[in-house]
């Protein structure tokens, strides 16, 4: 007798007479539909995804296009008794603040416990415009307790040639809280760091960025990483689009010509996007970072072991404790004694003897270290061994 077949897939039960094989189209369709723009998906990504390359825009930066640091010095207020106690930096600042709205003031008869004296510090990307908002962070110089609740001022940020280039002012946000008192007998509760804090778009850019980036038509670009094989597969991958217009000129640096009809077209943005995107395969030295306390290793580039025998063995060494009392003969004059018994047992391990071959990847490294069945700490000094005798080619290095 014919059966209906089982839907395996889609449904564990049998479909039903009433709209059931629609129902399964439908969720066919969809299911069909939904693998297709996975496998499209997967097609258009295979290429950017590739771990063995990356973009030339992750391995360099160009040279001109630094963040600016800004930093200066201002006033914290609106705190509840938990600002400076006596520091006269603080009270000097705030009698010449409020002799700019033409009140004189004892610097002495500042008293209040509810200002702060802070620096305040902020970065600015590159290609910045006036009226741009950026971040500031804000800590305490003097021995304020919180700055939770407080009011940055109006502060001059200064660039590093004296020039004020941005002003901060804001409420502060800090992560962090401090309650209770540190009187003799009090107890106080201290979370994170609570005399830090930023102010979100605190900053207020004065100036437009103009440094110059591509000077006399060419673009210096630094390796993050300096290396002489990156830095030529560098230039190769650029030269590879652009054909003749980029050359390593040491382990760090790459120049590249801009093409005239990119700068008579104001096209230069454009072709700085091109090159960036162009993918290249890093190189870095055969490098091995040992650590002995807590047995991590960590290795790293192409690590060539020669042939090499390596035995290893352990001791293992036990000592057994046990109490046991020692009861005297009768008619004597002993007392009972509480004695430990000690039994010491040796268990040699089997030197495990193993020939290691000529191996060029880490994984095979990893994996034929693996196989001697050593923990961490053996490995550290199987590897330091290796190293000494030659057969191992890397820098070690102790974290």
């Amino acid at each position: 007798m014919n059966q209906r077949p089982q839907c395996s897939i889609l449904n564990d039960h049998r479909p039903r007479r009433t709209g059931g094989l629609l129902f399964l189209g439908l969720r066919a369709r969809r299911l069909m539909r939904l693998l297709s723009w996975l496998l499209a998906f997967s097609y258009f990504c295979a290429p950017v995804c590739d771990g063995s390359t990356s973009r030339i825009k992750d391995v360099v930066r160009i040279v001109g296009l630094d963040d600016l640091e800004l930093v200066g010095y201002g006033l914290v207020v609106g705190l509840g008794a938990t600002g400076d106690r006596d520091l006269i930096l603080t009270q000097q600042t705030m009698a010449n603040l409020i002799n700019q709205f033409e009140i004189t003031v004892d610097p002495t008869e500042i008293t209040g416990q509810n200002v702060a004296a802070v620096m305040v510090t902020a970065r600015v990307r590159p290609f910045h415009h006036e009226g741009d908002r950026v971040d500031v962070s804000v800590m305490s110089i003097g021995d304020a307790a919180s700055l939770v609740g407080g009011t940055l001022l109006m502060t001059p940020l200064l660039a590093p040639d004296g020039q004020v280039y941005a002003l901060a002012q804001g409420a502060l946000a800090v992560g962090g809280f401090s309650a209770g008192t540190d009187a003799p007998g009090g107890q106080q509760l201290t979370r994170n760091t609570p005399t830090t804090g930023r102010v979100p778009s605190g900053g207020a850019v004065r100036f437009n960025d103009q440094r110059p980036w591509a000077k006399d038509g060419r673009l210096t670009l630094s390796l993050r990483n300096p290396d002489f094989t990156t830095a030529t597969r560098v230039a190769a991958a650029i030269n590879q689009l652009k054909p003749g217009l980029a050359g390593a000129r040491d382990a760090a640096t790459v120049e590249v010509r801009v093409p005239q009809d990119a700068l008579v077209m104001g096209r230069v943005a454009a072709f700085v996007a091109e090159i960036e995107s162009a993918r290249v395969a890093t190189d870095m030295r055969a490098k091995l970072m040992l650590n002995e306390r807590t047995g991590t290793i960590v290795m790293g580039g192409d690590i060539h072991i020669h042939p090499a025998v390596v035995a290893h063995g352990n001791l293992t060494v036990s000592i057994d404790s046990s109490l046991a009392v020692s009861q005297p003969g009768p008619f004597s004059d002993g007392k009972t004694e509480v004695v430990e018994k000690q039994k010491v047992a040796v268990e040699p391990e089997d030197a495990r003897i193993m020939l290691m071959p000529e191996i060029v990847t880490v994984r095979s490294l990893a994996d034929t270290l693996s196989q001697m069945g050593g923990t961490p700490q053996d490995l550290i000094s199987i590897l330091q061994a290796l190293h000494r005798l030659g057969a191992i080619q890397v820098e070690i290095e102790t974290m």
